[in-house]
């Protein structure tokens, strides 16, 4: 495909740090050697960190940050370009970016899904004009629509029957996620779980909570929770804290940042996140990456069957998977941990295998350009 050249419309690209962000990041480093160029159409905005660094060869046009004055320089950028049927473009939402996109002229439009967008919670203009109306012809135009995870694929089929719908877990940077033994727990016989998440209730740190509280003392007493993250459920989850039987056990460290991640997972020994799914709520985990960067530094990753979890996670290989707030299932999976503490060992190396076989970007983007070249 040398002779093509591929345009990714993000408004969410780095300096941005969001997950579409760094997405489309790695896309860019990861398509081009099968592309003559690469142009990113993207928004202006005040510079943050970035996490990896942006290729100098990539062409990065930056757009108005106001809206309208953006969109339409958008339109006007896509429609100078000549010989657009030379184009792929790769849309990191289907909402402005794809719509914008078919203005300007372009056909070979392929759209990222990510899950969110794709519900419509208890909002009635999503829920009867948004994503029935709106959404279904958007997909309908698009040449493909690559998600994220199975669950977003169906949600993306239950819109749009006739859509052309693949799902596509993601990756990590498993060179920058990487089990560091020297910083390694330690040698004491504590097992200490982690969350790395947002602060919100669907989150389910509040079951997590009772859970650890209904294990027998003994099982307790072995037992430390570090909680890393930040968000509006954050003040109801330390009044939580201060009043349970465990609280001497749980410890919240705030924000950590992109740099000091790596560590962070790799002085602890299992990942755990109890993310709920309702259906009058358009809050889900499309696909759960932090479980990703946990089993990449070979941390084992409990996880829930909602969302694109069931992607994430591969039961006896690397982790564990229950339903939503089930306690009981909970907690046979966390007794076997404590009474057998040698499973964590076997669970993280094929936690760190798994990852290396088929989630690295490298191996990402190889299926994406399979997708867009067939």
């Amino acid at each position: 495909m040398k002779n093509r050249n591929l345009l990714i419309l993000s408004y969410d690209y780095p300096p941005s740090t969001g997950g579409i962000a760094r997405l489309c990041h790695e896309i860019t480093g990861g398509l081009s050697s099968f592309y003559n160029t690469i142009t990113i159409l993207t928004v202006d905005i005040p510079t943050v960190s970035i996490p990896y660094q942006t290729s100098s060869t990539v062409e990065v046009i930056r757009l108005p940050a106001k809206r309208i004055q953006c969109e339409l320089a958008t339109i006007r950028t896509i429609s100078k370009i000549k010989d657009k049927q030379s184009y792929d473009v790769i849309c990191g939402i289907w909402h402005p970016e794809a719509l914008l996109a078919f203005l300007g002229g372009m056909k070979n439009i392929y759209i990222l899904g990510h899950g969110a967008e794709f519900l419509a919670g208890n909002a009635m203009m999503r829920k009867h004009f948004w994503l029935p109306i709106y959404a279904k012809w958007m997909l309908g135009k698009a040449k493909k629509v690559i998600t994220n995870s199975h669950y977003t694929k169906g949600l993306v089929a239950h819109i749009q029957p006739k859509a052309m719908v693949e799902a596509l877990p993601l990756a990590v940077n498993h060179e920058f996620f990487t089990p560091n033994t020297s910083i390694q727990s330690t040698t004491d016989e504590v097992i200490r779980f982690v969350t790395v998440s947002r602060i919100l209730k669907f989150k389910g740190h509040d079951f997590i909570l009772k859970t650890l509280e209904s294990l027998p003392q003994k099982l307790q007493s072995k037992i430390e929770w570090h909680i890393a993250g930040t968000g509006p459920y954050l003040e109801e989850l330390k009044k939580l804290i201060m009043v349970s039987s465990i609280k001497s056990q749980i410890h919240l460290h705030g924000f950590i940042p992109d740099q000091e991640l790596p560590d962070f997972y790799n002085t602890k020994d299992v990942f755990i996140l109890a993310t709920r799914e309702e259906k009058t709520s358009n809050q889900v985990e499309g696909f759960g990456l932090v479980f990703l960067e946990a089993q990449s530094c070979g941390i084992p990753a409990i996880g829930t069957k909602t969302g694109g979890i069931s992607d994430a996670i591969e039961v006896g290989n690397g982790g564990w998977l229950f339903e939503q707030d089930n306690v009981e299932a909970l907690t046979h999976i966390l007794t076997n941990i404590i009474e057998t503490p040698e499973l964590i060992a076997k669970q993280a190396t094929k936690a760190r295998e798994r990852v290396l076989q088929r989630s690295t970007w490298e191996f990402y983007c190889k299926q994406l350009y399979k997708i867009i070249s067939t």
